[in-house]
C-alpha cells in the first residue's frame, strides 16, 4: 500500500512539466549571460551562475518535490548546449543528475535544503566539469574545435585554466561554493516570502 501511495505521489503531473519547463528557461537564460558579464576570470562565473540560479531552483524543486526534478534539469542543460556544438556537455550534466538524484534520493528529498544544497552543488561542479572533461579525454579534437571559435590569446588563457590541475580544482570549488550559498539564501527567500504566500 505505501509503495502505490509512493508512487502515486512522485508521479509527475503537466502542471510539473510546465514548472519545470518555465523554471529552466529562466535558469538557461542567467546561464548564457553570465559569462558575457563575468569578466574577472573562468573561475568565477560557474559560481557566479550557481548563486544567481540557486533561489529559482530552491522554488521549482519545493514546488515540484518529485524525483527527477534535478534529472530532468540536468538533461535541459545539456540539450540546450547541444545547440551549441557541445554535446558531450549533455552526458557530463546527465551523470551529475543521477548522482545529485541518488544525494536527494528517499521522502521529501528536495524539500531537506541540506540535501537539496549539495545535490544543487553537484550539479554545478558537473556545469564547471564540461570544461575540464573534453581536454583530459579527447583533448587534441577539443582545441581544434576551439581554435576556430577562438583567437590564439584567448585560447592560451582558456587552457590554462581548464588545464592547470590548481586552476581547475579551485573553479570546482568555487562553483560548489556558489550552489551552496546560493541554495542558503534561496532557502530564506522561500520560507520568508514564498512559503508564508503559500506559493510552494
Amino acid at each position: 500500500m505505501e509503495a502505490a501511495v509512493s508512487r502515486l505521489q512522485n508521479r509527475w503531473t503537466l502542471r510539473d512539466f510546465i514548472t519545470l519547463a518555465i523554471f529552466n528557461v529562466v535558469m538557461l537564460i542567467i546561464m548564457t549571460i553570465c559569462p558575457i558579464f563575468t569578466f574577472a576570470s573562468y573561475l568565477v562565473v560557474g559560481g557566479i551562475t550557481a548563486l544567481l540560479n540557486a533561489p529559482l531552483y530552491v522554488v521549482m524543486s519545493n514546488k515540484i518535490n518529485k524525483r527527477g526534478v534535478l534529472f530532468f534539469t540536468s538533461v535541459i542543460t545539456g540539450l540546450y548546449f547541444i545547440a551549441y556544438g557541445y554535446a558531450y556537455f549533455l552526458l557530463v550534466l546527465a551523470c551529475m543528475g543521477i548522482v545529485g538524484e541518488l544525494v536527494l534520493w528517499g521522502k521529501d528529498g528536495y524539500k531537506n535544503p541540506v540535501r537539496n544544497a549539495i545535490a544543487y552543488a553537484l550539479f554545478y561542479v558537473g556545469y564547471s566539469l564540461c570544461a575540464i572533461v573534453p581536454l583530459i579525454f579527447f583533448r587534441d579534437a577539443y582545441i581544434a574545435a576551439l581554435s576556430k571559435s577562438y583567437s590564439k590569446a584567448a585560447m592560451d588563457k582558456m587552457l590554462y585554466y581548464y588545464s592547470t590541475p590548481s586552476m581547475a580544482i579551485t573553479m570546482l570549488a568555487i562553483s560548489a561554493a556558489g550552489g551552496l550559498l546560493g541554495c542558503l539564501i534561496g532557502n530564506v527567500l522561500f520560507k520568508k516570502h514564498v512559503k508564508k504566500a503559500k506559493l510552494a
